[in-house]
Parts: structure tokens; C-alpha cells; sequence
């Protein structure tokens, strides 16, 4: 192993579990003297809830033990952590034990008694193959991107992107409500995606081959709100030269999705609680209330109940919105969607711009991994449309051609997890045949 090699050890924490304490203890001095962050347990279930409430990348576990064996141990922490390699060591003529294990999902194994030499290359084995089994994970994301572009369109905004435990629970949330004719809030900070989230319950809805209208409720004037939802009849005020229909009847058997309805004042939220109650509307200068048939999606990135403790926002019309709420979440907590965002909206960009885009560099996408994004993935977006803009002589985008970005909203702590080395995937194929 080369000393270079080695500087990627500090970052892999190791977990040892071995009844034997005075074997345990051999193997962390031998992990420490190699450069790994190594805690050590006698105690199975001790060692369990360790790895279970702690960063741990490996886990060296004895297969024979009392009350706990290894096989045990194998399990749990697959059940709760998948990601986490297990290897195992076993006493000399335990090979049956040995193949059950790598068949159950262990990663390696070594035989006590063990030296350092032997120990070192099941370790740079384990290493070899997770670095190999993010690149997939990488290379995987890519292709799933380009197939979502091939399916939708370049270009195409109404895409999900993500894969991450909170993207896909609300997208869980989105089919259980599509097809239902309840109201539904969609709540999130500026710049997550809450719009994307309307069009995917639209989409996903028996209503999709009906219109989608969407109003900005911040952009409309008060003494204008009622025109512009219910639309007017000609001279019912002043500049009302001719008849228009609002929003709700272009809505007609659709969905109308108001957009930041957390800004609307009083006097209109009433108009839109009447509309909600009683599925109906009275044009401006009309006499005679028109049915709808629409379906009402509404998005703030307000806390409205606290807009209605202040009596800003009404009581009544937030249980009427809230018949059953989205919380898209930031995208800090979804740090694992950044890659296969960023991946995305380099090709969508670089194909508008008619530039060929392969992906995105190692040290570009850290330097992504490690920003909180206060902006969310609008911020993200914008982000990689000017990085392609000024990313010339090179097919990958790099760190360089990223704009600055904030310091102060860097996680500095945020661990390494990509690979250390861009593949294509005929040599990612080379790399795992040698494996």
C-alpha cells in the first residue's frame, strides 16, 4: 500500500467487536498504527449501539461469540445500516463459516491468528471497494439523470430529482393525495421546489388532461385580487374595458395552485374561503355566483400558524387549506440529492448552451457537498447554469468554474464521501472485473 493511499484512512472509522478482549485490542493497535480511527468492544450489543448512534464505515467483528455471534451482528447492522462494511475474523478451519459470511453480505475476512500483513490488505481491499461502490452510485445517478432528460425532454422542469429518505417520502405523499379532491399545503422554504411539488400532484391526478393555473398571490394588488381569481365583466370598474375571466374559471376542471398564499391579505382570504366552502364564485360586476370545478393546491413558505395567532392569517381558511400538507424539505437536509441535482442541471444547461457536458469533477462536487445552500436547490440551480457558463477547455465542470460561495454557510465539518478519482464507466467496468 502506498503512503498516499493512506491519507484516506483518517477519515474511515473502524469499529472492532471480539470477546476476546486481548485479540480486540491487537487488531485496533495494528488499525491505529496503519492510520484508522479504531474503537474497539468487548461486548457485542455495546459494540451495536456504538455503530448504530456514531459515523462507522467498517466494522471487524469475530463470528463465535456468547450470546451475540457474529452473524447476529452482520445482520442488525445491515438491517440499519446497509452502507456499513462488515469483515470478519475467524479461527483457523473455519472456512465453511468464512463463505457463509461473504454469502450473507460480509465484505472480507481474515484468519486468527493474524498478523499486520494480513490484516492490511483485507483493509485496503474493503477501502478499494467502497470507494468503487460510490463511483457506481455515481455513475448510476448519471445515467438515471440522462434517462429522466430522454424521457421528459432537455429542459423539462417537472422532474422530482432526488433519492434521498425526504425527497422520497414526499413523493410518497404525492401519489397518496393525487387523486384525491382534497385541498392540499404545501409548505417549505423560498427556493425547494414547493411549485415542482403542485405539478407533480397535477400530473399524477385524473385532472392532468384539464388546465393547471398557477397565481402568484403577492404579485396581485388587493383592490385587483378579485379580478384577477374570479375575473370581471366589462365596465364593472374603472379600465375594465372588456370581459375577463379569472383564474379559477381558466382552471376549470383542473387544478388552480396559489402560490405563497401565507401573503394574501384579509379581506381576500375570505374570498378564497367562500370559494373553498362553497365551490363557488362571483365574477366582478356579475350578480350571479358560477359553480367551480376546480381543485386548490396552495404553497407558503410562512408559518401559518403563527400568522393566525397574530390574527394576520384566518383561522377558518388554514384548516381549509390544511386539509392534508407537503413539507418539501431544505435542501441541507438532503445532502445526498446535491450530486444527482448538480449532475442534472449541468447536462440540462449544458445542453442549452449546446456545450458538451460529461459531469462535474471530484473537487467541485465536495465543494457543492460541504455548502448549506440558503438558497435550496433554486440556489443550486442558478449556481451550476453560471459554473457551465464559464466552464471553457474542459467537458467536466471544475472547482474553479464555480461562482464564489458564501463562507459562512459552509460546513466545514461535512465528512469526504465521494470518490477520489473520476472513472467512465469502461473503466469502472476494467476496475471491477480486476476486483
Amino acid at each position: 500500500m502506498s503512503p498516499d493511499q493512506s491519507d484516506h484512512y483518517p477519515d474511515m472509522k473502524v469499529v472492532v467487536i471480539d470477546d476476546d478482549m486481548t485479540v480486540a485490542t491487537a487488531i485496533k493497535s495494528s488499525l491505529k498504527d496503519l492510520g484508522f480511527n479504531v474503537k474497539a468492544f468487548k461486548d457485542p450489543v455495546e459494540g451495536l449501539d456504538w455503530v448504530f448512534n456514531n459515523d462507522t464505515d467498517i466494522v471487524i467483528s469475530d463470528i463465535c461469540m456468547p450470546h451475540c455471534d457474529g452473524f447476529e451482528v452482520l445482520k442488525r447492522i445491515k438491517d440499519v445500516k446497509p452502507a456499513c462494511d462488515v469483515i470478519f475474523v475467524t479461527a483457523y478451519g473455519q472456512m465453511d463459516m468464512a463463505i457463509r459470511a461473504l454469502r450473507e453480505g460480509a465484505t472480507d475476512f481474515f484468519e486468527k491468528p493474524f498478523t499486520s500483513a494480513a490484516l492490511k490488505p483485507a483493509m485496503e481491499r474493503t477501502r478499494r471497494f467502497r470507494m468503487l461502490a460510490r463511483q457506481r452510485d455515481l455513475l448510476v445517478d448519471k445515467v438515471d439523470t440522462l434517462n429522466r432528460e430522454l424521457i421528459c425532454g432537455p429542459g423539462s422542469d417537472n422532474i422530482m430529482i432526488g433519492k434521498s429518505k425526504a425527497i422520497k417520502k414526499v413523493t410518497e405523499k404525492i401519489m397518496d393525495v393525487a387523486d384525491s379532491p382534497v385541498t392540499v399545503l404545501i409548505l417549505g422554504e423560498s427556493g425547494t421546489g414547493k411549485e415542482l411539488v403542485a405539478n407533480a400532484i397535477f400530473n399524477a391526478s385524473s385532472r392532468n388532461k384539464k388546465p393547471f393555473s398557477t397565481l402568484n398571490c403577492p404579485s396581485i394588488p388587493e383592490d385587483l385580487f378579485e379580478s384577477e381569481i374570479f375575473g370581471h365583466r366589462r365596465g364593472s370598474f374603472t379600465g375594465a374595458i372588456e370581459n375577463r375571466i379569472g383564474c379559477v374559471a381558466s382552471a376549470e376542471g383542473g387544478t388552480l395552485f396559489l402560490d405563497e398564499v401565507g401573503d394574501l391579505p384579509l379581506k381576500s382570504q375570505a374570498k378564497i374561503l367562500r370559494l373553498l366552502e362553497q365551490k363557488t364564485y362571483l365574477p366582478v360586476g356579475e350578480h350571479v355566483d358560477k359553480k367551480a370545478n376546480v381543485r386548490i393546491i396552495a404553497a407558503t413558505n410562512q408559518r401559518l400558524e403563527e400568522k393566525v395567532k397574530q390574527k394576520q392569517f384566518r383561522e377558518d381558511l388554514y384548516y381549509r387549506l390544511n386539509v392534508c400538507s407537503i413539507t418539501v424539505p431544505p435542501l441541507r437536509e438532503r445532502k445526498e440529492d446535491i450530486p444527482l441535482l448538480a449532475l442534472y442541471f449541468a447536462f440540462r444547461f449544458g445542453y442549452q448552451m449546446s456545450k458538451i457536458i460529461e459531469g462535474i469533477d471530484d473537487d467541485a462536487m465536495l465543494t457543492l457537498s460541504k455548502y448549506d445552500f440558503p438558497g435550496n436547490v433554486r440556489e443550486l440551480r442558478n449556481i451550476i447554469e453560471s459554473s457551465i457558463i464559464h466552464c471553457k477547455g474542459s467537458t467536466v465542470l471544475r472547482k474553479k468554474d464555480l461562482p464564489e460561495l458564501n463562507p459562512a454557510v459552509i460546513n466545514v465539518k461535512e465528512k469526504k464521501s465521494l470518490p477520489t478519482q473520476m472513472l467512465t464507466f469502461s473503466e469502472l467496468e476494467k476496475e471491477l472485473y480486476e476486483e
